[in-house]
């Protein structure tokens, strides 16, 4: 119960007690009180209409009709309703409101049939509370809609918010998975191959100068080439669709796979590449999708795996491209796996639809991968092969 509601109470308590005042005949001190009664009455029904409506509009038919019965009779029964009749339609109760309210209507013509009242005036007298019965009921039920629908709009539109904050957040939270690939595709290679290479370098300073200063060379030309991929991949995530500098630190492909593994080599491991099917280009994606699987892989075997050979196998076909990592380490892919590195080799397979496997192989790890060419046709789960 608000401010409006004891408002529209005390307004309507004293409407309705002047004009039932006014209406009595014969006009008298007693009329007078039983006009303010039913119109304290009905005031203080109408201050919990919105709690009980039904209830209010039974309640104030009886006090309506129960001063109808007495000598001061001269009011309509139909408009000191007007008010619970509204509020019944309003709370999503038009049916009982238009029962009370017709049954109202048929005893208040009967009374005025009885009083022996003319014709066409008793037709006017109809058809004018049935008017204004009619027009509670649409007042209320026209608000109530009106109510639905900004409520259902509301919703709707709190739903679609709701909506573009989660998508909003799924955005950010893959932009920022994005970076974190990129970054640790591109350092954690080139931290492990440093690390090696100058572990070596150190061993071999005192008996073999000449070898550990060309280790050294290697080392300061991995760790250029690592800040040229990180420029370009800084630029790929600044601009993603902007076209990279082919002259200056373009972004890594399929075809330096090979130089990867010369890396590896430089460390001391023995490797072998080979290309099966027909070499061609590949769309930029899976060809960068490739080589961050294989550097991945390399950097892990010679982080985890004690391996002292690696093996890679390029496999082109008609509508896919697979890469297969076997290495002879001692190391399952179970330790590997909490780490993050697979776990963005994955995705970066899943974005392109495809798949990575990694398990034990022949004498020690294998990954697996499969790139579908066409992403549109391919078959999700397809192995590498």
């Amino acid at each position: 119960m608000g401010p409006v509601d004891i408002l529209l109470a005390v307004v309507s308590a004293g409407v309705i007690t002047v004009a039932t005042a006014v209406a009595a005949e014969p006009s008298s001190e007693s009329s007078t009180a039983a006009a303010c009664s039913l119109g304290i009455v009905m005031g203080v029904l109408l201050l919990v209409r919105r709690e009980r409506p039904v209830l209010v509009l039974v309640l104030s038919l009886i006090a309506v009709m129960g001063y109808n019965l007495t000598d001061f009779s001269g009011v309509s029964p139909i408009w000191p309703l007007l008010v619970p009749l509204y509020t019944v339609a309003r709370c999503g109760q038009p049916l009982i409101g238009a029962a009370v309210g017709t049954s109202t209507l048929l005893v208040s013509t009967g009374w005025v049939l009885h009083a022996g009242a003319p014709p066409l005036e008793l037709l006017d007298g109809a058809l004018r509370e049935a008017a204004m019965l009619a027009l509670a009921l649409v007042a209320g039920t026209a608000v109530r809609t009106q109510e639905l629908l900004t409520h259902e709009f509301a919703a709707r539109l709190a739903a679609e918010r709701g909506q573009q904050e989660r998508e909003s957040a799924r955005r950010l939270l893959a932009e920022r998975l994005r970076i974190a690939r990129e970054l640790h595709d591109v350092t954690a290679h080139t931290i492990a191959v440093v690390g090696i290479q100058m572990n070596l370098a150190r061993e071999l300073v005192v008996d073999d100068p000449d070898a550990a200063r060309a280790m050294l060379d290697t080392t300061r030309q991995i760790n250029a080439d690592a800040i040229g991929e990180l420029e370009a991949a800084v630029r790929l995530l600044r601009e993603p669709d902007a076209p990279t500098d082919p002259d200056r630190h373009p972004l890594p492909d399929e075809t330096q796979i090979e130089d990867l593994l010369g890396r590896v080599a430089d460390a001391g491991l023995r490797v072998a590449f080979d290309s099966v099917g027909e070499a061609r280009p590949l769309p930029p994606a899976v060809g960068l999708t490739l080589y961050r699987i294989a550097q991945e892989s390399l950097t892990n075997v010679l982080r985890h795996a004690n391996a002292t050979s690696i093996a890679v196998t390029l496999r082109y076909a008609a509508d896919d491209v697979g890469l297969e990592i076997v290495d002879d380490g001692t190391s399952t892919p179970g330790p590997i796996a909490a780490g993050h590195g697979l776990a963005g080799m994955r995705e970066r397979a899943a974005s392109l639809g495809g798949v990575l496997d990694v398990g034990p192989g022949p004498g020690g790890c294998r990954v697996r991968a499969w790139l579908p060419l066409r992403p549109a046709t391919a078959e999700p789960g397809r192995p590498a092969r």
